[in-house]
């Protein structure tokens, strides 16, 4: 796989033949004896199926006597739950997967199930831990010049790492990293997508449009219309923001016409939503409210969260425009259980704070500053978990390099126990030698010895013979 002009026509069939991609990695994987490359092999083809809806049919089992193909079943079902987003037996999975790894000694094995541990604590939130894992997956990766295992796949995750906790500017140094990694052959519309809203969020619009382009006109490239929603969408939230609505609408529009036959209801939702949001830019608020109801609709049958509370915010804000206070309260109150349900503080923060609006300008101050109140309280409480996670995150690390650094000890104290061993096996040994040599030596004078005695005596004896 480490073969230039492979990857160059896996790379190019992955847009002009997925089949033949495909096809490629399968005979890739026939290849491989049971073993680190293998598996990555493996999560390579089980992730190229699944993506494309397909269901993946494990090669090894659970049961398997041979360690490395025992692993790969257990790291390909935790993709497997990973996909239907049980995100706790996945971890759950994973460490199992490690507690079998642990007796191989296979660094690539290591920085394997590093990341595959990154990316679901990066699911279930767990910021800094993910980038704990991203980091010490890098430092194993780093090690070796070429490398089978995609390190931009690690800075990757490291950027999404760094922006779940909010450190944008680490972030987009993380996705350029991952660019810096990139052959002319590689296909980069997922680094180029995350720049463009990395850079959205920190304001550089100019900047943001032109990633977003690039990660467009390669997706258009691969004629995957899913991903080229995607892309047109992103396109539209950056023109809503440089206030070119006329733009943004088009973008979208284009993009809902791409969704008509997919599956992928959170794309359909975020599309709805984002017509909504320039429709009410454009003051158009009675065409605004139908399609974030739209949107609403799109989530009903696999709901997320943050978007779900997002509309609901936007629907009080336009009622409020529109001097319906009722039905603003009515949506921000939502917007707040919403935000409780799924434990998002920053969203519960913001849903008071307009909470506390509507109730100032329907003179309800009572209520306002209780709202206002319970703003500062959340505030304070994403202050204090942030903090409290970072410290768990750093009790963590040190807890692991402390473990680590036991486990080095404990080795090199093995291996010193051994060489004394054998130092003094080579010793008895040697001791044996010497006195197989010593009692070959006495052995040999004494057969000598008595020889020459048994010579001296025999003339004697004919002397005496003869005297007579």
């Amino acid at each position: 796989m480490e073969d230039e002009e492979w990857q160059k026509q896996y790379h190019h069939n992955r847009v002009a033949s997925p089949h033949s991609a495909l096809a490629m990695l399968k005979e890739v994987y026939l290849t491989i004896s049971p073993s680190a490359e293998r598996i990555y092999v493996a999560t390579r083809i089980h992730g190229f199926v699944t993506r494309r809806g397909d269901s993946y049919t494990h090669q090894t089992s659970e049961h398997s006597k041979n360690p490395y193909e025992k692993l790969e079943w257990l790291i390909l079902k935790s993709m497997d739950l990973d996909d239907k987003g049980e995100q706790e037996k996945t971890l759950a999975t994973i460490k199992l997967a490690q507690i079998t790894a642990a007796t191989l000694n296979d660094p690539d094995l290591d920085a394997l199930l590093l990341l595959k541990q990154c990316k679901t604590n990066l699911a279930l939130g767990n910021y800094f831990i993910s980038e704990f894992y991203c980091q010490s997956s890098i430092k194993q990766l780093e090690k070796t010049s070429s490398h089978y295992i995609d390190i931009k796949w690690a800075y990757r995750l490291l950027a999404l790492s760094y922006q779940g906790s909010s450190n944008l500017e680490a972030a987009l140094t993380a996705n350029e990293k991952a660019l810096s990694f990139s052959k002319p052959y590689d296909i980069n519309d997922t680094s180029y997508s995350n720049i463009a809203t990395l850079l959205l969020n920190m304001g550089h619009l100019s900047r943001a449009e032109e990633y977003g382009k690039k990660a467009l006109d390669i997706r258009i490239k691969r004629n995957i219309p899913q991903k080229i929603a995607q892309s047109k969408i992103l396109l539209a939230k950056i023109n809503l923001t440089l206030a070119k609505y006329d733009k943004a609408e088009s973008l979208v529009r284009s993009a809902l016409e791409g969704l008509q036959e997919s599956t992928h209801t959170y794309s359909t939702s975020l599309a709805y939503y984002t017509l909504g949001s320039i429709l009410h830019k454009k003051e158009l608020s009675d065409e605004a409210i139908e399609f974030l109801l739209l949107a609403l609709k799109a989530q009903e049958r696999k709901s997320n969260a943050t978007l779900t509370i997002n509309i609901h915010q936007s629907l009080s804000q336009i009622y409020l425009e529109y001097q319906n206070p009722n039905k603003a309260l009515e949506y921000i109150e939502i917007a707040i259980e919403k935000s409780k349900t799924a434990q998002n503080q920053i969203e519960l923060a913001n849903s008071y704070l307009f909470q506390s609006k509507i109730q100032e300008l329907t003179q309800d101050y009572k209520d306002a500053l209780e709202a206002q109140k319970k703003y500062r309280e959340t505030l304070d409480l994403i202050y204090a978990k942030n903090t409290r996670k970072a410290y768990e995150a750093l009790e963590f690390r040190n807890s692991v390099i402390k473990t680590e650094g036991a486990l080095i000890e404990t080795l090199q104290k093995q291996t010193n126990q051994q060489l004394n061993f054998n130092q003094n096996k080579y010793l008895f040994v040697l001791i044996l030698i010497i006195i197989a040599m010593v009692f070959l030596a006495i052995t040999l004078r004494s057969s000598h010895w008595l020889k020459n005695k048994s010579t001296a005596v025999k003339p004697l004896t004919d002397n005496s013979n003869h005297c007579r």
